[in-house]
């Protein structure tokens, strides 16, 4: 299955020149097959295809997939930092480290149609048998045979086959997400992750740029569980950033494509299968609707061996994950992280009764766990309100979504402090009330996904 692929060598001076230029950071790897779509005219259509050919290399032996079948798209980034130029050698993100191995590594299953899409992140401690090297963290396969390892690798521990092949580097990680004018985020809190650079001096909405970016995507010392927690928040500006790429502005101004399509050419490697055809008709299946993407990681658990830190698999859940995806059904309740699409089991929420209605919270709390919800506990509270209000923490934007569902016409937004449960719903006088039309003062939707208040 990989033997052709010999021409893709191990990064070293000595090998394949393509590899040797990139800085490789695999997280925006989906953002270019689904951002470079509209084609506002001959010139633009030329110019992209143009820009893309740039970056397309020979890899001999990637999978051909059927024309109607389901893609499998490994995304990889490696921490390698000498290809990085100019002065921003000497910025804190890009200092110190090997930078030979993979540090990010996302395959992307895309269903039949590509109509949905799976994203499993894969902890880079993995404990998993690399071919030919026995035991070892997932991420030294790349540094010990290139992506012709990683790619068998990834196979062997999924039982997929992989399709085509992406890598970025980290300039251009940055120019992306400058390119779309940066990707809002919602810190609750000031952060700082002085060995990535992050440096968020207060709470709020912030609109990273494209190195304030990098920096949140590598920072894994603001997460109590470290990389572990690093993988959602990656996966959470992944929203954040298809919510940005979904609007109007960007998908329709020729001149922010053929800069993407320019980024692209010169800063990512991938195989000659990916071109603009197969990425227009991606973002027209999937639509950047985020509903219709899925994240999972890998299952597994934090162990130490020998001394050594690892994540050690879960191979009964693992199974039941991927024998899911190859045969494209529904997802099991395993590898799900913050940022998957929730269901009722997923949520945790408290209801207060501010309708003034003796007992509502209680016949509202029988009805939510017949649905699946977990709801810990009720209270009343002296102040009525009319509309009923779901306030959810950042990162809950989906959860938030899901609990409106049973609350129409609800007022839904972030909250402004913490909160026990994931969601929190106060009743008000209007519920039960016949539902408002869409157009009705006091109704809201969820914000959307990566959007502020």
């Amino acid at each position: 299955m990989y033997d052709g692929l010999k021409k893709l060598e191990v990064p070293t001076k000595s090998r394949h020149p393509g590899a040797r230029r990139g800085v490789k950071y695999g997280l925006i790897g989906l953002l270019v097959l689904v951002v470079l779509v509209v084609s506002t005219g001959i010139f633009t259509y030329i110019k992209i295809q143009s820009n893309l050919s740039k970056g397309r290399h020979s890899f001999e032996g990637l999978i051909d997939p059927p024309p109607k079948g389901a893609l499998n798209i490994l995304v990889l980034g490696s921490d390698r930092r000498d290809v990085i130029e100019g002065s921003a050698r000497t910025e804190r993100q890009f200092k110190g480290g090997s930078g030979q191995r993979a540090d990010t590594i996302i395959l992307v299953h895309l269903y039949p149609g590509a109509k949905k899409a799976v994203l499993v992140s894969f902890p880079r401690d993995l404990r998993v048998n690399i071919p030919g090297h026995g035991m070892n963290k997932i991420n030294a396969a790349y540094p010990l045979g290139g992506a012709n390892l990683m790619i068998k690798t990834i196979t062997q521990l999924t039982g997929l086959p992989i399709h085509h092949y992406v890598e970025v580097n980290f300039a251009s990680f940055q120019n992306i997400v400058d390119a779309v004018h940066g990707v809002p985020l919602y810190f609750p809190k000031p952060v700082k992750d002085r060995k990535s650079g992050l440096d968020i001096p207060s709470a709020g909405c912030i609109n990273l740029n494209g190195k304030q970016a990098l920096s949140f995507v590598r920072a894994r010392y603001i997460y109590p569980t470290a990389d572990l927690g690093r993988i959602q928040g990656q996966q959470r500006f992944i929203r954040a950033l298809l919510n940005k790429v979904k609007s109007l502005g960007v998908l329709l101004n020729p001149f922010t494509l053929i800069k993407l399509s320019e980024t692209a050419g010169h800063g990512l490697i991938f195989d000659q299968g990916i071109n603009l055809g197969l990425a227009r008709s991606i973002a027209n299946s999937l639509k950047f609707d985020n509903k219709n993407v899925d994240f999972r990681q890998y299952p597994g658990t934090p162990r130490t061996i020998g001394g050594v830190s690892y994540v050690v698999r879960d191979p009964s859940a693992a199974r039941a994950l991927f024998t899911a995806l190859a045969s494209n059904g529904p997802l099991p309740d395993v590898g799900k992280t913050g940022q998957s699409l929730p269901s009722p089991s997923d949520v945790t929420l408290t209801l207060i009764n501010a309708s003034g209605r003796s007992g509502l919270a209680g016949t509202v709390r029988t009805k939510l766990v017949t649905k699946g919800f977990h709801v810990p506990s009720i209270s009343s509270s002296t102040k009525h309100i009319t509309p009923t209000v779901i306030t959810y923490q950042a990162g809950d934007e989906l959860k938030a979504e899901l609990v409106a569902k049973e609350f129409p016409g609800a007022t839904v937004k972030l909250g402004t402090s913490s909160q026990f449960t994931d969601i929190v719903v106060t009743l008000g006088r209007s519920y039960g009330a016949p539902a408002a039309s869409p157009t009705a003062k006091g109704t809201a939707k969820p914000a959307a996904i990566g959007s502020c208040p």
